[in-house]
């Protein structure tokens, strides 16, 4: 299957919308869907990037994004940690998708236009490498950031067939901000119909 493997992240302030890119603010195709986390009293998640899904998807014949969002620090320096991010229906970290997704019901959101960011300042925008990966492609070939592909799963994590890796970020080793653990995977997966998604996390 193909994969495209990210080989780094170039910053810039950017005026370009609707394309892949993490930080700055979402470009909402539709009304604005911002999700917030009702255990902490309606804090809203921190904006991680969007992804368009018309770059690795042939079959969308639709402008269509997927939105990454997790509940997060506000920076480096705050200790806040919500440990149920690694749990994909715990509410603390979601996939948004426009113009035609569905709001999982565990799931709040508001209309925010603007919130949270991993970077306020820069947006981040992938480069990346296509490749193929097939049954015998050795672990280490796959357990790699990028985007479609096999899961590099260390901890037998399970998730249905018809769910397919969207991307997989060691999010230890980015440009950008993303606590999700102490040695943390994560892996961001589109059910079949492409209107909505997961995120799941493997941590060491």
């Amino acid at each position: 299957m193909k994969t495209y493997h990210i080989d780094t992240f170039i910053s810039r302030r950017c005026d370009e919308h609707y394309i892949t890119k993490f930080g700055g603010q979402p470009d909402w195709i539709t009304s604005p869907q911002w999700p917030v986390s009702i255990p902490w009293a309606n804090r809203p998640l921190k904006f991680i990037g969007q992804i368009r899904l018309n770059d690795f998807y042939n079959d969308l014949e639709d402008l269509t994004l997927a939105y990454i969002f997790m509940t997060q620090p506000q920076d480096k320096s705050d200790p806040f940690f919500d440990p149920d991010i690694i749990y994909p229906d715990g509410g603390e970290s979601t996939i948004i998708i426009q113009p035609n997704g569905k709001i999982p019901e565990y799931i709040h959101i508001e209309n925010f236009c603007v919130g949270p960011t991993v970077d306020t300042d820069n947006i981040w925008i992938p480069q990346t490498t296509e490749s193929e990966e097939t049954a015998t492609t050795e672990f280490n070939q796959i357990d790699i950031d990028k985007f479609c592909g096999s899961p590099a799963f260390f901890q037998n994590s399970k998730v249905q067939s018809d769910n397919t890796l969207l991307i997989q970020l060691h999010t230890n080793w980015l440009p950008f901000y993303i606590n999700a653990g102490g040695s943390p995977t994560m892996f961001a997966f589109l059910n079949g119909e492409k209107d909505g998604g997961f995120i799941l996390i493997e941590d060491m």
